[in-house]
């Protein structure tokens, strides 16, 4: 835990070292604002509910969680300092995993600083708070499993960009099949309808605690995390 969380510090201390997160962060706040009061405005509708906030911000997650990661590795690849961790008593498990952390965290303060849509409309409205933890888990659970495909994205190439190309397709793939699902034969529909980021989410956003929905986004997260530690474990004996 003591090389995990010596590598997290590193980590946050770079990214807020650099304008980095800080831009990320930004961009997220501006996109969910940009897409829920300009082409959604949630205050018009007349009904109190996080809902469609909700799937806006999924959706800037999905962007937001591969431009925090795709530096993770590759920078690290591209500058050689790959090297240097590997002559240190540290495990490349440890790596990705604070590496994921870091990003983990990152993500925690971006939907933190979107509790100003659910307090406005609390104001406006009578909001119910169940949906809403609900929702803000499924949004947490989602960006944990999308920041483990962008280290895994990132630990695959020397290229930031490629990287964070690598993750949007990767991330963004799942959600844009929840949405094309008549275009699905019906014998593969309950498979292809289970395997969606946008189907598991949207049962928690609705305030339904289905345990299939947290194990699937764990699922994702374990195996992102997992090729990540191969494909780094690759690097360190080449």
């Amino acid at each position: 835990m003591r090389n995990v969380r010596a590598i997290l510090r590193r980590e946050l201390i770079g990214s807020f070292g650099q304008p980095i997160a800080l831009v990320a962060l930004a961009v997220f706040l501006g996109a969910v604002a940009l897409f829920t009061l300009w082409f959604d405005d949630v205050f018009v509708g007349g009904v109190a509910s996080m809902r469609r906030p909700f799937a806006w911000m999924s959706v800037c997650l999905a962007v937001f969680a591969p431009a925090v990661t795709m530096r993770a590795v590759a920078d690290e690849r591209r500058t050689g300092t790959l090297h240097v961790l590997a002559t240190m008593p540290v495990t490349s498990f440890q790596i990705i995993v604070a590496k994921w952390l870091a990003a983990v965290i990152l993500v925690a303060i971006a939907l933190g600083l979107t509790l100003t849509w659910p307090l406005a409309l609390a104001w406006f409205g009578d909001l119910d708070p169940g949906p809403v933890l609900a929702g803000y888990l499924g949004l947490f659970l989602a960006g944990s499993a999308m920041a483990a495909v962008g280290v895994a994205a990132s630990s695959s190439t020397e290229s930031q960009v490629s990287a964070f190309l690598l993750a949007v397709v990767a991330t963004g793939l799942p959600w844009l099949v929840g949405y094309a699902l008549p275009l699905v034969p019906r014998p593969w529909l309950g498979v292809v309808n289970y395997l969606t980021f946008e189907y598991h989410f949207a049962n928690l956003a609705v305030g339904v605690l289905d345990s299939r929905s947290i194990v699937f986004f764990a699922s994702v997260t374990a195996l992102g995390l997992r090729f990540a530690t191969h494909a780094l474990e690759q690097r360190r004996l080449a």
